[in-house]
């Protein structure tokens, strides 16, 4: 398993200020970020790669907002917006495309008929050697997961890159919704939660990443990814640092 960080806390930055942001990225200890493609966006793509390569360090993957609406009333469009991200990661070594929706108020009908429709945009990424991995927030995981369920259902080739700090704030257990699905998770994120069910600093929360992460060593094997994400405070690298120490003591 490998431990990365999310470049989302430095927000537009990394764009702005691509080198900075990687060469503090990478003093923390972690091995890789994903990005936003819609803070860097995909058209530098040489330009990014050479930065990488001068201070060692990877692109886990590579973040892109997909409203499950699109996927039922413009589904040719916004296929082609996944496999611009996908054509973005192809000839890196971590080949992930990680896809989050929005609140869905849609007909199971609807759902079904999009998650059919993300179904195909994942074969298409697979022909590319790209994963595309669901990432969750909190409501595809109400109702029962009715959501969750109906994607994982009805999009059999969607990888599941959970966000387990969402997990858990859902109600779920991070754990059994892990090992319920372990074949298809290659890759998730990492938050602490405390008990007024916010967001926090690894390690000041009630997670038991102890416990965690020996189930997240066997599910991911070598090549996964567990990715820190801090998505909002402070833009202080220190914030990863700790968190990377955190994890090491951890594991």
């Amino acid at each position: 398993m490998k431990l990365g960080c999310h470049a989302v806390l430095f927000k537009e930055r990394i764009k702005e200020d691509t080198e900075n942001i990687i060469k503090l990225l990478s003093s923390t200890g972690f091995k890789g970020s994903e990005i936003g493609s819609r803070f860097f966006g995909t058209d530098d793509k040489e330009y990014l790669l050479n930065i990488l390569d001068r201070y060692n360090y990877q692109i886990t993957g590579m973040h892109i907002g997909s409203p499950l609406e699109e996927w039922d009333i413009n589904c040719e469009e916004t296929t082609n917006k996944i496999l611009k991200v996908a054509e973005f990661v192809k000839d890196m070594p971590n080949k992930n495309v990680i896809m989050s929706t929005k609140r869905f108020s849609g007909t199971q009908e609807q759902l079904i008929k999009a998650a059919k429709n993300i179904n195909n945009a994942a074969i298409k990424c697979q022909e590319m050697g790209v994963k595309l991995n669901l990432h969750n927030h909190i409501w595809e995981f109400e109702n029962d997961g009715y959501i969750f369920n109906t994607l994982v259902e009805y999009a059999p080739n969607l990888n599941l890159g959970l966000d387990l700090g969402w997990v858990y704030a859902s109600g779920f257990d991070p754990i059994e919704v892990v090992e319920n699905h372990a074949d298809r998770i290659s890759y998730v994120h990492l938050r602490d939660i405390n008990e007024n069910n916010e967001f926090v600093d690894l390690g000041e929360g009630i997670i038991d990443f102890n416990k965690l992460l020996k189930v997240l060593r066997n599910t991911l094997g070598e090549d996964g990814w567990a990715v820190v994400e801090y998505e909002h405070g402070e833009q202080d690298i220190n914030r990863y640092i700790r968190a990377y120490n955190f994890l090491e003591k951890q594991m």
